[in-house]
């Protein structure tokens, strides 16, 4: 019986020590505080609900979302968040994407989408 025993709990003991190695990589995807982007075709798309944009319209849009992901994403490795001028340069670079998405869907369209940001930014600012 106290072979049977100290078998037993000599199992118990390896199995939670196994079980316990098993997931010790970190968690991949954005950090704490931070959120995941969405690509480039699914905020197409959803500005295209939004605003009833034509296919033409929202193949432009995508087409300068993809072109700017690989402009913030080259900028964010480049310059530290800790830069004293990272956040001028940041909306820089969101004016001149602005600015296109203006050129594409006009402005009366586009003063509407900052509308909705405004009030999806007020909503989710009330939530937490």
């Amino acid at each position: 019986m106290k072979k049977f025993l100290k078998l037993v709990l000599a199992s118990v003991f390896i199995f939670s020590m196994s079980a316990m190695a098993q997931d010790q990589t970190p968690p991949q995807g954005p950090g704490p505080g931070m959120r995941q982007q969405l690509s480039a075709q699914v905020r197409a798309e959803n500005i295209a609900k939004e605003l009833n944009l034509t296919d033409g319209d929202k193949v432009k849009v995508q087409a300068i979302y993809e072109k700017n992901d690989a402009i913030f994403a080259k900028f964010r490795a480049d310059v530290s968040r800790d830069s004293p001028d990272f956040r001028e340069k940041f909306k820089a670079l969101r004016d001149a994407q602005d600015a296109e998405l203006v050129e594409v869907i006009g402005k009366e369209k586009f003063e509407a989408y900052q509308k909705l940001q405004a009030e999806r930014r007020q909503k989710m600012m009330n939530n937490n």
